[in-house]
C-alpha cells in the first residue's frame, strides 16, 4: 500500500502576488480532509497557488514523458525562477511552507521562491520523533520513503501523474506508457529501480547495437574509398577527433546558453517595461505635487494684478529674479513663507479677509498626501530600478559567456581546416585495414546484442510479476471505477484490463506489460459503437476519465487517503454535468483522510454548491480560499469588485 500525499496546511510569505487576508504579505491556508475551492477570476493567481504546492512538495523538477528512456535521466529540470519573474522583487524574500500528512507521519517543506532552493524539512513520526533535513538530495529519498516508493523518481511520477491534475493536463488513462511506469511504481516499489535500470541496458544496448550496425554499413560501403594513412595520420586524426568531440561539446553549450539567454532577455524586457511604467508613474506624481504648490501659490495672490502675480510666482517657483535674472534663493524663501502663515506675499501683513487659518482647510493633509504619493512611486521605481539591473547584468553574463563559446568553436575549426590538409593520400593496405574494422564492430556488435538478450532475460520475470499484481487488482479498480462512473456519465462507461505487448527497444522480445482502457458505448449515433480512445470522446469525458481513473487509484491502492489536486475543473462541463461533477468532487473527498482541491472561477450553476453540499451556507466560507480578498486585484476585479463578492455571496448561500 502507497502513502499518497494528503496536503493540510499552505503558508506564504512575502510574495507580492499573495498579500493574504490582512494585507500584511501572509496567505496561511488550512486545509485538511474535505473539499476546498479556490476562488478567483482570470489572472488572479490560481494556478499559480495549485503549481506553488507541487513545486515546494518536489521542487523545480519533473520527470521525462513517458516511455523507455535508455540511461538518460529521468529526471529534467523546470525553470526555478517560475515564481520570481511573477512580481516585481524577483521573490527576494518570499517563502512558501507546506504541510503534507502520510499515514501516520506529517512533513513540513519550506523553500525559498526565488529560486526553489530548500530551507529546510522536517518530519513528525509517531512517539513525537522529528528527523530534520536540509538536503535536497536526502529530502528526495526521504519523500520518497514516506509514500513507501523506491526512488524520487517514482515519487515524481505519482505527484504529477495522480495527485496533481493541473493547467498543463499529463494524461494517464490515455497514455499506456504512463500507466506502465505508475503501476511499476505503485505495485513493485522495492523492484521499480531494477526495472528502471533494466529497461535503460536494454535500450542502450538495442541502441547501440544499430548504430555499430549503420557504422558497419557505412564502413563497407566506403572502405574502397578510403587510402591508408602515413605514420603521421594517426596522430592528426587523433586531433581532429579530439577537436570535432569538442566541437560537439561546443555546441551542446552554446545552444543551452542561447536558450538561457532568451529567457533572460525575455525577463530583462520585462522589467524594463514596469521600470518605464513606474518612471512614467514618478513623472504623473511629480507633476500632480509641483500642480498642488503652484494652485497654492495662485491662491496667495489673489487680488495682485497679473503681471505682478506673474513676478512673484516666478521667484516663488524657479528662485530666479525676473528683474535682473539673478539667483534669488533667500527672497523665495520669504515669499513662500508668507505663503504657509497666510500673510500678503508681497508686503508680510495679515490679508484684510482672513479668519486665522493661515492656509486653506484641508490644504495640508492634501500637501502631505500628494507628497506622501510621490515617495511612494519613486520607491516603487527604485525597487523596479534595482530588479532591471539585476536581470540585465544576468542577461550580460549570459551573453558573454555564449560569445566566448562561439569564439571556441570558431578556432577549432579553423585548427580542423588545417589539419585536414594534413591528411596524406591513400595506398593499397587501406582495403585490409578497412576489413578489420569491420570485423571489429562486427564484434562489438554481438556483444550489444548479447548484453539486451541477457537483460530480457533478467527483466522477463519481474515483468511476469508485475502483471499478476496488475491482475490481481484489475477486479477491484474496475468495480471501484464503474461505481465513480455511473453517476457521473450519461454513456454507459466501463473500464477494461487490457494488458499490451511491447518491445522495450526498437528490436527484441516482446513483454506483456499490465494496461487499463475505458469503453464508452455512444449515445450519439445508432447502435452501440464503442469509444476506446481518447480523440473518440470529446474533451470534457476525456478529462473526466482520467481524474476519476486517478480517484480509483487513490482510494483502492492508497495506504491512507490522499489529495487530488485539479486545477479548472468548472471548466469544460455544462449546466447539467456541473452539479454532477460537484457531486464527483464531494463524494471523493468524503472519503477517509481524503481532500480534494479545486481551482475554479466564480462560476453560477450548482458546481461549486453541489461541491460544498455536506457543509450548510454559514460554514461553506471556510471551505473556500477568496482569492479576491488575498491576491492582487487585475484590472477586471477593481472595476468590479463589488459585483464579483455579491455573486461569491450568491454562490456560497445556495442550497442546491
Amino acid at each position: 500500500m502507497i502513502s499518497f500525499p494528503l496536503l493540510r496546511r499552505l503558508k506564504v510569505e512575502g510574495y507580492q502576488l499573495y498579500p493574504g487576508p490582512h494585507a500584511d504579505g501572509v496567505m496561511d491556508i488550512q486545509l485538511g480532509p474535505g473539499p476546498w475551492l479556490i476562488l478567483g477570476v482570470n489572472g488572479l493567481g490560481k494556478s499559480t497557488l495549485l503549481f506553488l504546492m507541487r513545486n515546494l512538495l518536489v521542487g523545480a523538477v519533473r520527470v521525462r514523458p513517458a516511455g523507455f528512456g535508455g540511461d538518460r535521466s529521468d529526471i529534467q529540470n523546470l525553470g526555478d525562477r517560475f515564481f520570481a519573474v511573477r512580481v516585481g522583487d524577483d521573490a527576494r524574500s518570499a517563502m512558501g511552507k507546506l504541510e503534507v500528512a502520510f499515514g501516520g507521519e506529517t512533513l513540513t517543506v519550506v523553500r525559498r521562491l526565488s529560486n526553489l532552493t530548500l530551507v529546510s524539512a522536517e518530519i513528525h513520526g509517531p512517539g513525537g520523533a522529528v528527523e530534520r533535513i536540509d538536503n535536497e538530495e536526502v529530502y528526495r529519498s526521504a519523500l520518497a520513503r514516506l509514500m513507501h516508493l523506491e526512488t524520487f523518481e517514482d515519487a515524481l511520477r505519482i505527484v504529477d501523474h495522480i495527485a496533481f491534475f493541473l493547467e498543463a493536463r499529463r494524461p494517464l488513462i490515455w497514455d499506456q506508457a504512463a500507466q506502465f511506469e505508475i503501476f511499476r511504481a505503485l505495485l513493485m516499489p522495492e523492484q521499480s529501480a531494477r526495472l528502471r535500470t533494466l529497461e535503460g541496458r536494454i535500450v542502450s544496448a538495442d541502441s547501440s547495437a544499430r548504430n555499430v550496425s549503420a557504422v558497419i554499413y557505412k564502413i563497407t560501403q566506403d572502405r574502397n574509398k578510403e587510402a591508408t594513412r602515413q605514420k603521421s595520420e594517426g596522430q592528426t586524426r587523433a586531433r581532429l577527433a579530439l577537436l570535432h568531440g569538442a566541437i560537439t561539446e561546443l555546441k551542446d553549450a552554446e545552444e543551452a546558453l542561447q536558450t538561457q539567454l532568451e529567457g533572460l532577455e525575455e525577463e530583462r524586457d520585462n522589467a524594463r517595461l514596469q521600470l518605464k511604467r513606474a518612471d512614467s508613474e514618478v513623472a504623473a506624481a511629480a507633476q500632480d505635487y509641483e500642480r498642488f504648490k503652484f494652485d497654492t501659490l495662485r491662491s496667495a495672490f489673489q487680488g495682485i494684478r497679473p503681471t505682478e502675480q506673474y513676478l512673484f510666482l516666478k521667484l516663488a517657483t524657479d528662485r530666479i529674479c525676473l528683474a535682473c535674472g539673478q539667483q534669488a534663493d533667500e527672497a523665495a524663501a520669504i515669499v513662500q513663507e508668507r505663503v504657509d502663515k497666510g500673510l500678503c506675499p508681497v508686503c508680510g501683513s495679515q490679508h484684510a479677509s482672513s479668519d486665522g487659518a493661515p492656509l486653506p482647510e484641508g490644504w495640508r493633509e492634501r500637501a502631505r498626501g500628494t507628497y506622501a504619493k510621490l515617495e511612494t512611486v519613486r520607491a516603487v521605481l527604485a525597487e523596479n530600478q534595482k530588479t532591471y539591473d539585476d536581470r540585465a547584468e544576468r542577461a550580460s553574463k549570459s551573453d558573454k559567456q555564449l560569445l566566448d563559446v562561439r569564439q571556441k568553436i570558431e578556432t577549432h575549426r579553423l585548427e580542423i581546416h588545417k589539419l585536414s590538409k594534413l591528411l596524406p593520400a591513400g595506398d593499397a593496405e587501406k582495403l585490409t585495414k578497412e576489413q578489420s574494422r569491420i570485423t571489429s564492430f562486427m564484434e562489438q556488435m554481438k556483444e550489444f546484442q548479447a548484453e539486451r538478450t541477457t537483460a530480457e532475460g533478467e527483466i522477463e520475470a519481474l515483468l511476469a510479476d508485475l502483471k499478476r499484481k496488475a491482475e490481481a487488482i484489475s477486479d477491484q479498480l474496475q468495480a471501484r471505477f464503474d461505481a465513480i462512473a455511473k453517476p457521473f456519465f450519461a454513456e454507459h462507461v466501463r473500464l477494461v484490463y487490457a494488458p499490451r505487448d511491447v518491445r522495450i527497444g526498437q528490436s527484441g522480445k516482446q513483454f506483456p506489460l499490465p494496461a487499463f482502457e475505458v469503453e464508452m458505448t455512444s449515445g450519439a449515433t445508432h447502435g452501440d459503437y464503442v469509444r476506446r480512445k481518447a480523440e473518440q470522446v470529446s474533451l470534457s469525458q476525456r478529462e473526466y476519465l482520467d481524474l476519476i481513473f486517478r480517484m480509483v487509484l487513490l482510494n483502492v491502492l492508497g495506504e491512507s487517503g490522499g489529495s487530488l489536486v485539479v486545477d479548472g475543473p468548472e471548466g469544460s462541463v455544462d449546466a447539467v454535468f456541473a452539479e454532477r461533477a460537484g457531486d464527483l468532487f464531494a463524494t471523493f473527498a468524503s472519503t477517509p483522510n481524503s481532500n480534494a482541491i479545486l481551482a475554479c472561477n466564480i462560476v453560477e450553476g450548482g458546481f461549486i454548491p453541489r461541491t460544498l453540499q455536506a457543509y450548510p451556507g454559514d460554514q461553506r466560507s471556510s471551505r473556500v480560499i477568496n482569492l479576491l480578498d488575498q491576491a492582487v486585484p487585475t484590472a477586471a476585479l477593481r472595476d468590479l469588485s463589488p459585483l464579483y463578492m455579491e455573486k461569491v455571496t450568491h454562490i456560497l448561500g445556495d442550497e442546491r
